[in-house]
């Protein structure tokens, strides 16, 4: 079959442009991990993601630090988001609600490298039910209370071992296998999707243990739980944030405690795989707007 030249003209043209068009050179913006204006700084936080607008434009969420390509020439608007692992899930990075958003103009040049220090801190309307010095448990901290049957055993506020100042200790071991613990109760927390309510929360821990959510309404002495989370072993200290939000929703009460519960656990041949144990904890912190 011929091809007659004034059909293959058109094609050569078009090859010809799209060889002539250039790739465009991004710029590079260099995002460190977040400073933190607040009680403890960087270190009392775990801000693992940066999630990154550029001119309103999203450009995707990035461990951090990160350097990101942006086709941009000239001075941009950018916004970058504190992120964690909601949960302490690896696979569920989330904007962290209670932590500003850092904003700045930044001058980028293609093929240039520009860094920037995010800072944040936390949003001036979050309410804490608990002051930050109460869940730190250096000063009039929050009440704890046994809630297991072993009288023997009981939890302390130590500062051996501590994360700073006074830590709490669960100890057991086979003679006192279940050591069980509730904190005061808290009033009115919100139980909403619109009003998300966190748990911020340091712990090490040498034995699996467990928290609960425990809830009553009006003066009922009745208490519902709802499991919330498992904690597996930490030998140093790591931070956890926990969004509570759904349990509250599927609790529908009007006061609640955390509860959390340490077992020294047997192995099907009915004997203990560790003859002790210890979790401590710190900096407990609730948050909601």
């Amino acid at each position: 079959m011929k091809l007659h030249l004034f059909c293959l003209l058109p094609l050569l043209l078009l090859l010809a442009a799209c060889q002539d068009e250039e790739e465009p050179i991004p710029a590079y913006l260099r995002i460190e991990p977040f400073s933190v204006n607040a009680v403890g700084g960087a270190g009392w936080q775990k801000i693992t993601e940066g999630w990154l607008y550029a001119d309103d434009v999203f450009l995707g969420g990035y461990s951090l630090p990160a350097t990101v390509p942006v086709l941009a020439d000239g001075d941009v608007d950018v916004l970058v988001f504190p992120g964690v692992k909601e949960n302490g899930q690896t696979q569920t990075p989330a904007l962290y609600p209670f932590l500003e958003r850092y904003s700045a103009k930044v001058t980028l040049r293609p093929a240039e490298t520009k860094a920037i220090q995010p800072v944040t801190a936390y949003d001036a309307g979050v309410i804490l039910p608990w002051p930050v010095e109460r869940g730190s448990f250096n000063n009039a901290p929050i009440v704890l209370e046994n809630r297991d049957t072993d009288t023997a055993n009981f939890f302390v506020l130590t500062t051996n071992g501590a994360f700073e100042g006074r830590s709490v200790l669960l100890e057991v071991d086979t003679a006192h296998a279940i050591l069980e613990i509730a904190t005061e109760q808290v009033a009115n927390l919100p139980a909403s999707a619109e009003r998300q309510v966190w748990l911020e929360m340091h712990y090490r821990n040498d034995l699996p243990f467990q928290l609960w959510l425990l809830g009553t309404t009006g003066s009922s002495s009745n208490e519902l739980s709802q499991p919330v989370y498992q904690f597996s072993v930490s030998e140093n200290w790591n931070k956890i944030y926990l969004n509570l939000t759904d349990f509250l929703i599927a609790l529908q009460q009007e006061k609640h405690r955390l509860f959390f519960r340490v077992v020294l656990s047997k192995n099907a041949n009915g004997n203990y795989d560790q003859t002790q144990g210890k979790v401590l904890l710190d900096n407990i912190r609730l948050l909601h707007f």
